[in-house]
């Protein structure tokens, strides 16, 4: 979090620098606004047309994740000729292409909120690599980095590009059964409190009401298992556990557990089921923000900024920032797949992730 926070606030800045030569007699509130302004946006695009296509690594996906963006017309034509279409969200993406909230006021469901708790992502160990040449520096456990410990590695002489590097060749962990973080199940909070956050995920579900697996998919128009065995694709290990977990009822399966028992598609960092009400409100938080799907042109952006948003990606930004990353880098078309490594990287047998990794 510390990261990413870091890089955009220097990414702001960045903005604030070339709104100032721009516009010389703007205050520093508009300045500052513009920059936040900017910024969000591009936020916003690379989770659309990067993040999302990396960890859901299907054709189709990128397709449609791009045309949310750029619309059907594609990335090239959009960015010489703007909008072809004034209001076709797909003949142009859905920026520009006017609000619409489905006459139900934004919000993000609760049914979102259950399936991205995807806390099997985070591995228990964390190695850390020196970014210049690739040089391993240290494994540290993954819970003597968080809370008031968060800076530890700053503090020990490891860089932001050194940290930027090393979490792009860490893989992380597979989001499916039996792959939670050990740290997570002993959280100690600095509130005091001790908790099993993999309980947690499943309590919080049944306070809130979220149907359990099988009634989650007849909501969602999907097709229902019949059995464990039919649930987890054939693994009749996995299969056993949950009808012994669930004394043989299926229907009792949560939602959460049993989107990461079934099979994934090839390419997908997570289940279908998830992915189902991913998509929607991936699109709807773009089709909801009338900064976005509103008021997307030159008077609200400026020229500038439109153009900051459209001919950005997160390597442009990652190097921006720390340029001893440019190296790594330069020959990678997505920055959220994994790095190339270097020698001295590949060298180091002893990166550690969860049971599985993604």
């Amino acid at each position: 979090m510390e990261m990413l926070h870091t890089l955009f606030a220097l990414e702001h800045n960045a903005l604030c620098d070339m709104f100032q030569k721009a516009y010389p007699k703007w205050t520093g509130d508009q300045i500052f606004d513009k920059a936040r302004l900017v910024n969000s946006a591009l936020m916003a695009k690379i989770h659309t047309v990067e993040w999302t296509p990396a960890i859901l690594a299907h054709p189709i996906l990128e397709l449609g994740m791009n045309a949310n963006w750029w619309g059907l017309v594609g990335e090239k034509l959009t960015k010489m000729l703007g909008r072809i279409s004034k209001s076709s969200e797909i003949i142009s993406g859905i920026p520009g292409s006017g609000v619409d909230h489905d006459d139900i006021p934004f919000s993000l469901t609760e049914e979102f909120v259950s399936v991205y708790r995807m806390h099997s992502l985070l591995p228990d160990n964390i190695a850390f690599f020196e970014a210049k040449h690739g040089k391993h520096q240290t494994t540290t456990p993954l819970a003597d980095l968080t809370f008031q410990k968060a800076q530890k590695p700053l503090e020990s002489g490891i860089s932001f590009g050194d940290l930027f590097y090393s979490f792009g060749i860490n893989y992380p962990g597979a989001i499916t059964n039996n792959n939670y973080p050990n740290f997570l199940r002993d959280l100690h909070t600095p509130d005091g409190l001790h908790r099993d956050m993999g309980t947690v995920d499943i309590v919080r579900d049944r306070e809130r009401g979220v149907p359990r697996y099988c009634a989650f998919r007849r909501m969602l128009r999907m097709s229902v298992p019949e059995t464990f065995e039919e649930l987890t694709g054939g693994n009749n290990e996995l299969a056993e556990q949950l009808s012994e977990v669930y004394n043989g009822d299926i229907e009792l399966v949560d939602a959460l557990v049993g989107s990461h028992s079934e099979p994934v598609i090839p390419g997908f960092g997570f289940s279908e089921t998830a992915f189902r009400i991913f998509i929607v409100m991936a699109s709807r938080r773009l089709k909801s923000d009338r900064f976005i799907a509103g008021q997307w042109n030159a008077d609200m952006y400026t020229k500038e900024g439109l153009h900051w948003v459209q001919h950005t990606t997160m390597k442009n930004v990652l190097i921006r920032h720390f340029p001893e990353l440019e190296d790594t880098l330069k020959n990678s078309k997505n920055a959220f797949a994994p790095w190339t490594t270097k020698p001295e990287s590949k060298n180091y047998q002893g990166i550690e992730t969860n049971v599985k990794k993604i």
